[in-house]
C-alpha cells in the first residue's frame, strides 16, 4: 500500500507541474487570472483529498472536471451577484431620484425664512429682560430710540448700546446666514 500512496503521490506531482495549463483553462472560461489560479488550487486540494479513493489514471480527467465545474460555479455565482448588485444599483437610483425631486419641490427660501426666525428667536429668549424689551419696542413696536427712553426711564445712549449689543449678539447667532 505504501507503493500505490506513493504512486498516487508521484503522480500528483507531474500533475501539479501542469497546473499553468489548468489555470489557462479556467481563465479562458471565467476570465479572471487570479479567481483561475484559486479554482485550480482548490481543485488540487479537492484532489489531495480524494486521494484514498482516486486512482492514478483518473486524476488528470477529475482535475478537468473538477476545473470546469468549479468555472460554471464561480460564472453562476458572479451572474448572481451581479443581478443583485444591478437590483440594488437600480433601487438606490430610484431612491435618490426620489430624493432629490423631493429636495427639489421644497420652498428653500421658506426653509430658509423658517430657520432664521427660529433663530431669532432662540437668541432673543437668551437676551436679558431689559434687553430684550429693547428691542421688542424698538424692532417689532417700532417706537424711536427717545420714546423706548422715555417709556423705561433711559438714556438715549442706554437705548443705542443695548440695541448694538443685541444686534451684535443676533449677527453672531445668524453668522452662517450672513456670509
Amino acid at each position: 500500500m505504501a507503493d500505490n500512496s506513493n504512486s498516487f503521490y508521484d503522480a500528483f506531482n507531474r500533475l501539479f507541474a501542469e497546473r499553468k495549463s489548468f489555470e489557462r483553462i479556467a481563465f479562458f472560461q471565467i476570465g479572471n487570472e487570479e479567481e483561475a489560479r484559486d479554482i485550480v488550487s482548490r481543485c488540487f486540494m479537492s484532489m489531495w483529498e480524494h486521494k484514498d479513493t482516486l486512482r492514478e489514471d483518473e486524476m488528470k480527467s477529475y482535475m478537468f472536471i473538477s476545473v470546469k465545474n468549479a468555472c460554471m460555479d464561480y460564472r453562476r455565482a458572479n451572474t448572481r451577484h451581479k443581478k443583485i448588485f444591478d437590483d440594488l444599483t437600480e433601487k438606490e437610483r430610484g431612491l435618490m431620484e426620489f430624493y432629490s425631486k423631493a429636495i427639489e419641490s421644497l420652498d428653500h427660501e421658506l426653509i430658509f425664512r423658517n430657520e432664521v426666525r427660529s433663530i431669532m428667536f432662540r437668541t432673543m429668549e437668551q437676551l436679558p429682560g431689559l434687553q430684550k424689551r429693547i428691542f421688542i419696542l424698538s424692532r417689532i413696536n417700532g417706537l424711536s430710540y427717545k420714546e423706548i427712553a422715555e417709556k423705561l426711564g433711559l438714556s438715549y445712549k442706554q437705548v443705542d448700546k443695548s440695541l448694538q449689543k443685541t444686534m451684535k449678539t443676533l449677527r453672531a447667532a445668524l453668522d452662517e446666514y450672513l456670509k
